[in-house]
């Protein structure tokens, strides 16, 4: 497959529109035909799940400092993903989604809480142990152009993963690396190419042949199409969708836009500022979010009418993201909240089951 070819096309051959609208259009239409076929069923095996987890940063005291400063990235998070399913992880910039994705796979180190992957409660294991177990778990940076070292050709980069666990003589993994950027829509006469010398989406596909190199069974894709084009973002999500269904895959699907949240995801958990405040099944979030938060967030979406227009009105944030330092007492939420009571500044709701598959902290919920 040419460059041209590759840019010009998504994973099922269709061209990719040029206008603006259009392109938005065909975004959500395109991931709409990938995501949601062959979906796990509600009871399938529970993959990765954390309890309690919590990452703070800081708490070091600095001169005319009246106490040491924490930041609260991750405070006690409960999360459960099953098997062959994806969750999307949604919130504004700085609520520690990305802090909650790196921590869940060991780059961060928690600060207490557990993480379990297959039922074995991985951040206690032995190095060694864990070093293998990091197979089963990679990730796609949402970065294109900063997780690729420009002065390393693709077959070097996708082929890192497996000299860093030594698999395979130089031959087979070569031959690995060819296979994978098959999978991923790329051809083997660009092995010998740099990262300069492609798209940004071209790149986005190198950074995921290099993340599945390995085979692995859980992937946290941390806003792996924000930095693209909205053309480039349809095949990209269209591509990751196909992977999915093609190889098992579990996703953590961190983004801050709902619209393509809504098409690749099976259920959403909504985050902010350190703690999950809903999370159901996705055609729930999107017909009846309860949350003040979740409401203001899919308000934010455009949609050409005047009930939409009214909603967002209603539902709009106000203020600005409180700071790490000094979190607000009781709801997180509530100093921006347009339904805030005085209870919500007094008390910290807890994330409690309204029905089956849909948990809320809110007072008014």
């Amino acid at each position: 497959m040419s460059n041209q070819t590759a840019a010009s096309k998504d994973v099922s051959g269709k061209a990719a529109p040029t206008d603006g609208a259009e392109l938005a259009a065909e975004a959500a239409a395109g991931v709409a035909t990938t995501a949601g076929k062959g979906r796990p069923a509600q009871g399938a095996e529970i993959l990765l799940e954390t309890k309690d987890l919590t990452k703070y940063f800081g708490g070091k005291k600095r001169l005319f400092d009246a106490a040491p400063k924490i930041v609260k990235a991750v405070d006690g998070i409960d999360i459960s993903i099953r098997k062959g399913e994806t969750l999307g992880l949604v919130g504004e910039s700085g609520c520690g989604k990305s802090t909650l994705g790196r921590t869940i796979l060991g780059l961060l180190p928690k600060t207490s809480g557990s993480v379990y992957f297959a039922s074995r409660e991985i951040t206690s294991l032995p190095k060694e142990e864990l070093r293998q177990l990091k197979q089963r778990m990679q990730i796609v940076f949402q970065d294109p152009y900063g997780s690729l070292n420009p002065r390393m050709t693709v077959l070097d980069l996708v082929r890192a993963p497996l000299d860093v666990f030594g698999l395979g003589t130089k031959e087979e993994k070569e031959q690995r690396v060819a296979a994978m950027l098959g999978h991923v829509g790329m051809g083997e006469h660009q092995l010998n190419r740099y990262p300069h010398e492609f798209s940004g989406g071209q790149r986005q596909r190198i950074g995921i042949a290099r993340a599945l190199i390995l085979q692995p069974e859980f992937v946290v894709c941390d806003e792996p199409v924000s930095a693209l084009d909205v053309s480039v973002r349809a095949q990209v999500l269209n591509l990751m969708a196909e992977l999915q269904k093609e190889l098992g895959l579990t996703y953590l699907f961190i983004s801050h836009d709902l619209s393509v949240v809504k098409h690749i995801s099976d259920r959403v958990a909504v985050m902010y500022l350190g703690r999950i405040v809903e999370i159901t099944g996705k055609h729930e979030l999107y017909a009846n979010p309860l949350h003040p938060y979740t409401q203001a967030l899919l308000s934010a979406i455009p949609k050409p009418s005047a009930q939409a227009k009214q909603l967002r009105n209603l539902c709009a944030l106000k203020g600005d993201v409180p700071s790490s330092y000094a979190m607000p007492s009781g709801c997180r939420f509530h100093p921006r909240c347009p339904k805030a009571i005085d209870l919500c500044a007094k008390e910290v709701p807890l994330l409690r089951n309204l029905s089956p598959d849909h948990q809320v902290a809110c007072h008014l919920a």
